[in-house]
């Protein structure tokens, strides 16, 4: 019998097996990459001159960079349903490097920006990594080959902050670590190129740039509406969360008068917390999606990042902070996921790439969405209001969830 499944698996995506070992490693290598800049954009913004109102400047940059992506994440879906997902796995690798290496000819905050909004044109290298895997890996590995390919960026973006703190610290300019950046994100790109395959499946008919017509299409089915909403949510405050995080290591170090590089130090230990909980839980959680259904643990992986968020709203050492991010990516590092593996099940046949690059598009704007709220709301009532109104934004999207379950929606 296991024989028998193991050969129709081969037969039917014959090139799951090695995918599952270079699209970790190819997330890797673009997570360091990637990581080696995104945790200290605050601190590079501040040294092309900015020194007053820090938050509400990365706030803005941030903001129009993932409306960019949000703008463009669907397009790039519908390319994918009708040419291929792992050109869309290219287009993001290779488009991001070559992008990062003109970072640092920016030498002002609005140059800055606009080369921002370049990156942001190509972004999304693990989204489209992810549906690349979603459909092209048998549906009962989908959990734990997924998780495996996430667990891989992860470990990139625990070291990518590291030895971005370190080489910030060694450079007399900052911004020439994108540089190093950028070389990254291309050895990236060449291993996917050269080492993963795919079986497309295409969908019928022409492609056409249908972004609201699209997006109706798959709001009129059950449950997709709700689940774009909690990951809209739980991505404001997983990498919308890390710029934010980033002015808040700076409020609570501000009194102490910490020097740069302590402050590099606690930017990168906060950013290396959470992917660290992560890595080491997220094969775990791989597994238990396989077995217990992404449901289950969608809830569960809802309710952890409401309570690991309430300590940011008490704590007042960069210590805490480090702790309390280790225990969210340990707790929620799931989310993500589960969200995949529901869009896919509830998406409408030959739409999954579509389905699922919406929800991409809505995490993006969350990502931007957060560090420009943060930016309004942090100077004037503090950032601990901000993390407030979050947690309970969560906690409105889970009982909706729940109530859905419960009324039998499927």
């Amino acid at each position: 019998m296991n024989i028998r499944t193991s050969d129709s698996e081969s037969q039917r995506y014959p090139y799951w097996r090695r995918n599952r070992v270079v699209m970790p490693l190819a997330n890797l290598i673009c997570g360091l990459g990637f990581n080696l800049v995104w945790p200290f954009v605050p601190l590079m913004v501040r040294g092309l001159g900015v020194r007053e109102n820090l938050e509400t400047w990365v706030g803005y940059m941030l903001m129009v960079f993932y409306l960019v992506s949000f703008a463009v994440s669907p397009v790039w879906g519908g390319i994918a349903d009708h040419y291929g997902r792992k050109l869309m796995v290219l287009r993001a690798m290779l488009g991001i490097g070559a992008a990062m290496m003109l970072m640092p000819l920016a030498e002002t905050p609005l140059t800055f920006a606009a080369l921002l909004m370049l990156i942001a044109v190509f972004n999304g290298f693990t989204p489209a990594g992810v549906s690349l895997l979603v459909a092209n890996t048998p549906p009962k590995r989908i959990g734990s080959v997924v998780a495996l390919a996430q667990t891989g960026g992860l470990v990139g973006q625990t070291l990518g902050p590291a030895l971005g703190a370190a080489l910030i610290a060694m450079l007399d300019q900052q911004n020439r670590v994108f540089w190093i950046s950028g070389a990254f994100m291309f050895i990236g790109g060449m291993l996917v190129t050269f080492y993963v395959g795919e079986v497309k499946q295409l969908a019928a008919g022409p492609w056409r740039t249908r972004w609201i017509g699209g997006l109706r299409e798959l709001l009129v089915v059950p449950r997709i509406g709700l689940l774009y909403l909690l990951g809209f949510l739980f991505m404001i405050m997983w990498y919308g969360g890390v710029t934010v995080i980033t002015l808040f290591v700076l409020r609570l170090l501000e009194a102490q008068g910490a020097d740069a590089a302590q402050e590099a130090f606690w930017v990168g230990a906060a950013a290396m917390a959470m992917a660290a909980g992560t890595i080491i839980a997220l094969p775990l959680w791989g597994r238990a999606l396989d077995r217990v259904g992404p449901g289950r643990v969608m809830v569960f992986a809802s309710v952890a990042t409401i309570v690991t968020h309430l300590p940011l709203l008490v704590i007042d050492t960069p210590l805490q902070l480090v702790i309390a991010r280790a225990a969210f990516g340990l707790t929620a590092a799931a989310m993500p996921t589960a969200i995949v593996q529901l869009i896919r099940i509830h998406a409408p046949a030959g739409m999954d790439a579509r389905a699922i690059s919406y929800s991409t598009a809505f995490q993006f704007f969350a990502m931007g969405f957060a560090p420009f709220a943060a930016g309004l709301i942090g100077p004037v009532f503090g950032l601990r209001v901000y993390f407030a109104l979050t947690i309970l934004a969560m906690a409105g999207g889970l009982i909706l969830w729940l109530r859905a379950v419960r009324a039998g929606l499927r």
